[in-house]
């Protein structure tokens, strides 16, 4: 009976393991298979941030501040490699072009702007996962939307992009992330990331341009 019951435990902890898996690889291949995305961006670290983010294939980027900042506007073109700023709304004949790794356009966890898109969020959780364990801890309902918290934890001392641990909570329809906590390898929360209104392939004039 004490085997048996060793073999039921190890054959539901395997199968959590492949269902987080499954959840992961679905989700790359969902960004794989879109052209572009729309979101509001809210993030909570040392301070809060709300952005209206687009972004298109293969790497375009525009970010519209509502907070802090108000009307300011930020560009990334992956044809030029180039950022442009437009400091403030209002001043339009004002913008200023640079690279992405200036630390003017940095946020203030050090994240890139060619780097703040879903794919690379993804890409991260996955080398992370290679190098630690991934499981799905629960289901949650959230603004009338179903999703399932997955963790991802790398093993002692391992940290991809400065995070130790994630915990993301994957929208069951869109089968993407929704909700994206990262912690450092002392378990401190870095920042909360909420996506919001998430839009899937929407068309865009042409707005990565200031």
């Amino acid at each position: 009976m004490p085997l048996l019951r060793l073999l039921l435990i190890f054959l539901m902890s395997f199968s959590t393991a492949m269902a987080s898996e499954d959840i992961l690889q679905q989700a790359v291949k969902q960004f794989q298979a879109i052209t572009s995305y729309s979101t509001t961006m809210r993030s909570y670290g040392e301070a809060e941030h709300v952005i209206n983010y687009r972004y298109k294939k293969p790497g375009y980027v525009r970010m519209d501040f509502v907070k802090p900042h108000k009307g300011a506007a930020l560009v990334y073109q992956p044809t030029t490699g180039k950022v442009q700023l437009r400091p403030f709304g209002f001043s339009k004949w004002l913008t200023l072009t640079m690279n992405p790794t200036a630390k003017l356009v940095r946020s203030p966890s050090g994240h890139r702007v060619d780097e703040s898109d879903i794919g690379v969020l993804l890409n991260n959780a996955q080398k992370l996962a290679q190098q630690g364990s991934q499981k799905i801890l629960r289901e949650e309902t959230r603004q009338q939307t179903t999703m399932v918290v997955l963790e991802i934890i790398g093993k002692e001392n391992v940290l991809v992009d400065g995070v130790h641990r994630y915990l993301l909570w994957m929208d069951k329809k869109l089968k993407l992330p929704r909700i994206v906590e990262s912690y450092n390898n002392e378990d401190q929360l870095i920042e909360s990331l909420f996506l919001d209104d998430l839009i899937l392939n929407p068309e865009f004039a042409e707005i990565f341009d200031l």
